[in-house]
């Protein structure tokens, strides 16, 4: 009995599992904030840099500056903040913002495949996946 414990304790330190992350293949979208917008932000309040903004906000430099390149999407925390900090609460909030798509729009782009892929989940006999890695196999082996 104390050894099976020894062992359980064993496996429990060594095997590590692998993050299983089932993708969605839908088209993703995200809310970003529109050409020059923040420029004309900036313009308004009188802030001079991106770290100002940053500042006023409650965020960092390099966060307004991915957001003003459009690198990562608005959260719902920016948005509110600005939109109290602007004064338009309760009027046209989103002029500043478009909703743009996003990511992967292939459904056999291997990210859509990637479970399969590593074995965490199997392919249906007669899939395109299965179809094509048999050919990756076939590649690998000559």
């Amino acid at each position: 009995m104390k050894s099976m414990f020894k062992l359980n304790l064993f496996l429990q330190d060594r095997v590590k599992k692998g993050k299983s992350r089932l993708p969605n293949p839908e088209l993703e979208y995200r809310l970003v904030f529109r050409q020059g917008a923040v420029e004309l932000i900036k313009k308004a309040k009188g802030w001079l840099s991106d770290a100002d903004m940053a500042r006023a906000l409650g965020l960092t430099r390099a966060y307004v500056t991915m957001l003003r390149r459009t690198r990562v999407s608005v959260t719902a925390t920016v948005i509110t903040r600005l939109a109290v900090l602007m004064g338009n609460v309760e009027k046209n909030w989103w002029i500043y913002y478009d909703i743009v798509a996003w990511g992967v729009k292939d459904e056999n782009h291997p990210f859509f495949n990637e479970e399969k892929y590593k074995g965490r989940i199997p392919y249906s006999r007669y899939s395109s996946s299965a179809e094509l890695r048999s050919r990756d196999f076939a590649v690998e082996t000559k």
